[in-house]
């Protein structure tokens, strides 16, 4: 007759729970430091807009990456914020050429030789800014700001009011020649949810999702044609919110607040839920989007990067001209 032997092992059952105990508790020590320091590194963001008293408290600070994005290097020369560095969006490689769409964001390789280049590693916060010169002034810096979202950089902001902010102010200093940026390696993580191709725009279309031209009025009703589009016209059913609403006198200080919910509601755009903003290459878009994600708040805007330049060159993709004039098809 066999025996049955039952064996206990108390202090082993001890050992292992007490093990357990003590690697719960190191995990939620370390996952509350980890809290505490991305609760501090948003803390010390300040937000997609600065103001030109915040800069000047942070000038030269490590981390930090100013870049002038005004049209002329040689106004760069003359006079920039100080330690700025300096690239030129229409002359540098800030647009590509992206299966057969002009102006599109470039591909990644190419963004992360142009964000490394300026310095810029994944943790840094940008800062650009821009001067006065025309209605898309703030839309260029606006684009960047975009580009660099997209490439994945988590703090990047606006200076509100531009170079001309910066220099209203005597008190701020001004430095003059050329600041050679020392490369960085940057690894873009490409941001999922801001920009949509022509096959969602058409789904979107067909299920009534609000779509928003930022183009001038003359624009969108298809009085007037840029070059760029092949036809002229928006999209159907489209929503017009003209860029220089969203800027005070046209320039570089944003609106912001009670100004802004005036203005969507004037032209009938909603600011909560999925819109689609379109001009006729993402330049005057990005504005729209900068406006409606980053400072109202809505994180379903997004935008259609090939925008009229892609569609109106489809011959099968229906366009709208309003106002329907010779002149247009010119």
């Amino acid at each position: 007759m066999k025996a049955i032997v039952r064996i206990s092992f108390p202090n082993v059952a001890k050992r292992i729970a007490a093990f357990f105990a003590v690697f719960s508790a190191f995990s939620a020590v370390i996952s509350f430091i980890a809290g505490q320091a991305a609760a501090e590194t948003d803390s010390n963001y300040p937000g997609p807009l600065v103001a030109v008293s915040w800069l000047s408290e942070h000038l030269c600070e490590s981390g930090l990456v100013v870049v002038d994005v005004r049209r002329s290097r040689d106004d760069y020369r003359v006079g920039h914020v100080p330690c700025a560095v300096y690239t030129n969006f229409y002359e540098d490689g800030w647009r590509a050429h992206v299966g057969g769409v002009p102006m599109m964001i470039p591909p990644r390789p190419q963004l992360e030789k142009l964000i490394g280049g300026l310095g810029i590693a994944g943790d840094s916060h940008v800062v650009l800014y821009n001067t006065s010169l025309d209605d898309v002034s703030a839309a260029e810096t606006t684009r960047m700001y975009l580009i660099m979202k997209v490439a994945g950089l988590k703090r990047v902001s606006i200076l509100d009011g531009g170079f001309p902010a910066w220099i209203a102010d005597w008190q701020n200093d001004v430095e003059t020649g050329d600041r050679t940026p020392e490369p960085t390696v940057f690894d873009a993580e490409p941001a999922a949810g801001v920009v949509v191709d022509k096959a969602a725009v058409e789904t979107a279309l067909a299920a009534g999702t609000p779509h928003v031209d930022l183009r001038a009025t003359d624009y969108f009703l298809g009085v007037n044609r840029e070059p760029i589009t092949a036809r002229p016209g928006t999209l159907p059913g489209a929503l017009n919110l003209p860029l220089t609403w969203l800027t005070v006198d046209r320039g570089l200080v944003f609106r912001t607040g009670h100004d802004l919910d005036t203005l969507f509601a004037a032209a009938g755009v909603p600011t909560t839920g999925r819109v689609i903003y379109f001009c006729n290459s993402g330049l005057e878009s990005s504005l729209g989007w900068f406006v409606a994600h980053e400072l109202m708040g809505n994180d379903e805007a997004v935008i259609y990067d090939g925008s009229l330049a892609e569609w109106s060159a489809d011959p099968a993709l229906p366009m709208e001209a309003r106002v329907p004039v010779g002149t247009a098809e010119e």
